[in-house]
């Protein structure tokens, strides 16, 4: 436990080293820092040393000190990227919500969690809704199972080896063999079902989006109530949620064959 504390506490001096930038003050010096945070200069020293190390902090041409460091700029445009995505995909949530009647997803990944990125809820009185930023755990349901079954087998293998296959409702697969199985059919597919697999009552069908390299980076699908939707309806609408990823893919620059 004292590793834990030592390590959230480098951590958190860090965020407040990383914090002193501004756009006012871009440039700041050891001791500036060091009088700001009441850090020891040694300490101090140290981690801007690993910072500027890592590409998070460079050292002022003119020698004033240190500034942010390219590896920052790289983080905002990762950033960045996501929110264009977000503002990219609401005009295919809000057709596919139209089209379909029901609640449109678009979800992505962080490591080995879904992320419920951007939602337009259903107009209908009985309807499925997720929480904008909510987790999502990637061995089910439509929306996170569509976020990793497009990615090369060695990537697919490592999150699966990184993931508990957790049990949350009667149709959650557990079994790593039939999980890989289960992704192998949704890229036959081309698009993701699930059938309670994260709530009762609940479906959902999903469809991965590309990004301009051709790489998956999202997944834009329905939640629906299973009282609404009956197996045989999923050829039916599962078209319609594959041409809105591709419709989100294209505007992203993907060229799909």
């Amino acid at each position: 436990m004292p590793s834990e504390t030592s390590a959230v506490r480098t951590v958190n001096r860090i965020s407040d080293i990383l914090n002193c930038f501004t756009s006012e003050q871009p440039i700041l010096n050891l001791t500036t820092i060091s009088n700001r945070l009441d850090l020891p200069k040694s300490t101090c020293h140290r981690l801007l040393t690993a910072l500027e190390a890592q590409g998070f902090l460079a050292r002022d041409t003119a020698g004033r000190g240190y500034r942010p460091g390219y590896q920052l700029l790289y983080w905002g445009m990762v950033a960045q990227t996501t929110l264009d995505l977000r503002n990219e995909a609401l005009s295919s949530l809000q057709a596919l919500c139209e089209t379909t009647g029901e609640t449109a997803i678009l979800s992505v990944r962080d490591g080995n969690v879904g992320i419920c990125l951007a939602m337009v809820e259903s107009g209908q009185a009985v309807r499925l809704t997720m929480q904008r930023g909510r987790r999502l755990m990637l061995h089910a349901g439509a929306s996170s199972k569509v976020l990793w079954a497009f990615l090369s087998e060695p990537e697919i293998r490592q999150i699966l080896a990184g993931i508990e296959l957790s049990p949350l409702q009667v149709n959650t697969i557990t079994d790593r063999e039939q999980m890989l199985q289960e992704l192998r059919r949704i890229r036959e597919c081309g698009y993701a079902v699930s059938f309670e697999e994260t709530d009762a009552g609940a479906m959902g069908i999903a469809a991965p989006v590309y990004d301009h390299s051709g790489r998956p980076i999202a997944g834009i699908g329905i939640a629906a109530p299973l009282s609404r939707f009956p197996a045989e309806r999923v050829s039916l609408i599962a078209p319609v949620v594959v041409d809105a990823a591709g419709t989100l893919s294209a505007r992203l620059g993907a060229r799909l064959v």
